[in-house]
């Protein structure tokens, strides 16, 4: 009979010239099958032109493409790449998916301890889908459709971003004179959305604002790595489109907030406490004693506050939060202090004795 592979069309295997059976209907059989007739014409082309030069196959056109010569283009690619037009529906289906996720994410107050910093389970849950998204998708794709899917990406993690701000306390107005000199000062005299507002942080609530602060950092360096991942995987001719910076700066900018929202809490719980030193009758001292009760509140509000922010959030955030609440403070203090109407002499030395306590106080944040 036949040899294995003798028939064009009829065997299931084509074999290679070290014996090695291969699928015919694969790109490796079908390269070996063009060979073989490129071959088997070039030994007939021989024969032909021994025998007087005649044109082996009278009428028939010489061979063309694969079996002409050279090498047979790589398959590899093509067929995915040619539904490249219409794979919107995939990229839909994973932004839903991702969706999902933001809107758990909304609710889901789990923290992941794990790590160097306590960040939400949320922000590690995106990124790993994320990861395997791509995975998925470079195995049909690395053209149009995977620079879709990291569009998608974009969005979504801009949509995080505020998922994040959503979980800080709800900006308020300003109420009250000393409200407004607090807040003002905490902002450095700046105008903006924040300038006019103030945040109030039900007790414990800081610990929350911290992991918002924690895994925003978190997002903003897993960010530039996923942009690196996607840069790397993509087709060439996308490469230098791919730029995530923009949504690095959303993250940023809520970390921003956050410290804001963190000095304005802290000087909402030590509103009642300057108030009580506009009240106080310093004209009716007649001798000094020991510090005032309120320096004693002040300490007892601030101390383990500041020391809960320290413990939770990287030390670049923690001294930007006690340079801004320090110069906020201090300078609320001293208009309170300027505008009390009757001091005697004895209670100016009271006040000398608290601003020392209370400059002790701030120095050791």
């Amino acid at each position: 009979g036949a040899p294995a592979g003798a028939d064009d069309d009829g065997d299931d295997l084509e074999f290679a010239e070290d014996g090695r059976a291969v699928a015919a209907k694969s790109a490796e059989g079908i390269r070996i099958k063009y060979e073989r007739r490129k071959r088997a014409a070039a030994t007939l082309q021989r024969s032909r032109g021994e025998g007087g030069g005649r044109d082996p196959l009278p009428g028939v056109p010489p061979p063309s493409g694969p079996s002409a010569g050279g090498p047979v283009p790589p398959l590899a690619g093509l067929a995915s790449t040619t539904f490249d037009d219409h794979m919107s529906p995939y990229v839909s289906l994973e932004e839903r998916s991702m969706d999902e996720r933001l809107h758990e994410a909304a609710g889901d107050d789990r923290v992941d301890t794990r790590g160097e910093r306590p960040v939400f389970v949320s922000s590690t849950g995106l990124f790993i889908y994320m990861k395997n998204s791509i995975t998925r998708c470079t195995a049909l794709t690395r053209e149009r459709t995977f620079f879709l899917l990291q569009r998608a990406f974009q969005k979504k993690l801009r949509a995080y971003a505020a998922v994040l701000e959503g979980k800080l306390p709800p900006a308020e107005p300003r109420t009250s004179n000393v409200v407004a000199k607090m807040t003002g000062a905490a902002s450095g005299g700046t105008t903006g959305p924040d300038s006019s507002a103030v945040y109030r942080i039900p007790p414990g609530g800081e610990v929350t604002v911290c992991h918002v602060i924690d895994t925003c950092e978190y997002c903003a360096e897993t960010v530039e790595a996923l942009e690196d991942l996607i840069r790397d995987r993509i087709g060439p001719s996308y490469r230098e489109r791919i730029d995530m910076g923009e949504e690095q700066g959303a993250f940023q900018d809520v970390t921003a907030r956050c410290v804001r929202v963190l000095v304005s809490g802290l000087e909402q719980r030590l509103d009642g406490t300057m108030r009580d030193v506009s009240r106080t009758n310093w004209g009716a001292f007649d001798e000094v004693g020991e510090e005032s009760p309120y320096v004693g509140a002040v300490h007892r509000t601030v101390h383990p506050f500041v020391a809960k922010v320290r413990e939770l959030i990287p030390s670049s955030y923690f001294r930007s939060f006690c340079d801004k609440f320090a110069l906020s403070f201090v300078g609320t203090y001293y208009r309170t202090l300027v505008g009390l109407k009757r001091i005697s002499e004895a209670g100016t030395q009271q006040l000398l004795l608290d601003v020392y306590s209370i400059k002790t106080l701030v120095l050791r944040l």
